[in-house]
């Protein structure tokens, strides 16, 4: 790759921070998302990640005095004290640090927390400045449904941490089916989460991150919403917050450290992120809850289908998914057994109102959709007390005209 000169550099650094906070497995339709925007931007950004990886493999950046120990007499975190609080196990690790949990080792109460460290690699750089705007974040969010904050520092090795409350449970999807949760208690239970993101929004918070990891259900069934890492804080009006400050970059930047599989269509085409775009994911992880399949259908294993299928495709309905053909009949017995039915039972329950009412909240116009999380809740509920939802199934003039304005603007 050429030399890359200090303006160019100053447009490819906050990017290539993103990237390395990816997945691996993930960075494919990440850079799709970015290529379809600016093919030069995504090109640079290739390069440099490929001669990180080699790097990487290389093990170039390994090689000081403790690196040079087997992974068996290196030093382990386990034991060691972060503030009030002894390390006990690893429970999580990502690109910007790793979550451990630990328990209170002063001696004033007893009590297990999670505890979230910075990598020291990314001490006084954009990643502290993401680690300070969660622990900011989440200070505000006091709700049961809400892992919350519980402490924050800095570790005698200069590490900021932050203190969170410990959630021993399962993903949302996985509860579900291991339960064999019929749909009127998968329902249920997801209004849990919208009670928790409704609160995120009352807030001025938009999470970004929905998704099954990102949502735990304890053994007693209490949902919590995790990982407000890349949460947005907005305006008093809902929008944007100012582009103009230092603050402003860092939140567009944020933008990027996306799960694709669970992003809005604004957010792969870099438009504006509202508390629309946590509605969109949350229909995401409905329509997952609901089929067993994601709305993308196989479009998922290939990250330039799966970008288009975000931003130009409508998904099937819940209930043609329960029986595509992008499934065997073996995937499709095996969903129904967990949500307690058969295939065609489970059809017949998800057509008509639950049909409309995930549709409705994976539109691609962000103004289409559930004007707010509360709204889709209340749909939710009507339909579970039988009542008439407030959403209207498409028309096939309405369907046409968003094919005729998308193909239009294809052929533009």
């Amino acid at each position: 790759m050429p030399l890359i000169g200090p303006d160019r550099w100053g447009v490819l650094s906050p990017y290539l921070d993103t990237a390395l906070d990816i997945p691996t497995e993930n960075r494919i339709a990440w850079l799709g998302s970015i290529r379809a925007r600016d093919a030069a931007l995504a090109a640079d950004l290739t390069a440099l990640l490929r001669e990180h990886d080699a790097l990487h493999e290389s093990k170039f950046l390994e090689r000081g005095v403790l690196d040079d120990l087997s992974d068996a007499r290196r030093p382990s975190l386990s034991g060691q004290v972060v503030g009030t609080y002894r390390l006990l196990s690893q429970i999580g690790h990502g690109g910007t640090g790793s979550v451990w949990l630990a328990e209170r080792c002063d001696g004033r109460f007893q009590g297990r927390v999670a505890v979230k460290l910075l990598n020291l690699s990314l001490v006084g750089l954009a990643g502290e400045e993401r680690f300070r705007r969660e622990g900011t974040i989440l200070a505000r969010l006091r709700h049961p449904r809400i892992a919350h904050l519980v402490d924050a520092g800095v570790s005698s090795t200069g590490q900021p941490y932050l203190v969170l409350e410990h959630v021993d449970g399962q993903t949302i999807d996985r509860y579900c089916n291991e339960r064999a949760l019929g749909i009127d208690a998968r329902v249920r239970i997801f209004l849990d989460v919208l009670d928790a993101v409704a609160h995120a929004h009352a807030n001025l918070t938009v999470h970004r991150d929905i998704k099954p990891p990102n949502v735990l259900v304890s053994m007693d069934g209490q949902v919590k919403l995790l990982d407000f890492g890349i949460a947005k804080l907005l305006e008093q009006g809902g929008g944007a917050a100012d582009r103009s400050t230092p603050a402003g970059t860092l939140t567009r930047d944020l933008a990027l450290a996306l799960t694709p599989e669970y992003a809005a269509p604004e957010q792969l085409a870099g438009g504006s992120v509202t508390t629309a775009t946590d509605v969109y994911a949350l229909g995401v992880l409905l329509y997952v809850l609901l089929t067993g399949r994601h709305p993308a259908g196989r479009a998922v294993e290939s990250a330039a289908t799966l970008v288009r299928a975000i931003v130009d495709l409508d998904p099937p309905h819940a209930s043609d998914a329960v029986v595509s053909d992008d499934a065997s009949g073996e995937e499709q017995a095996r969903h129904a057994r967990q949500c307690g039915t058969t295939p065609a039972r489970l059809r017949r329950m998800l057509r008509g109102d639950l049909d409309t009412i995930v549709a409705k909240a994976l539109k691609k116009n962000a103004a289409e959709r559930y004007p707010s999380v509360t709204a889709l809740a209340d749909d939710l509920r009507r339909y579970l007390r039988h009542q008439p939802i407030a959403a209207r199934p498409d028309t096939l003039r309405s369907r046409a005209g968003r094919f005729l304005r998308r193909h239009a603007r294809t052929r533009s």
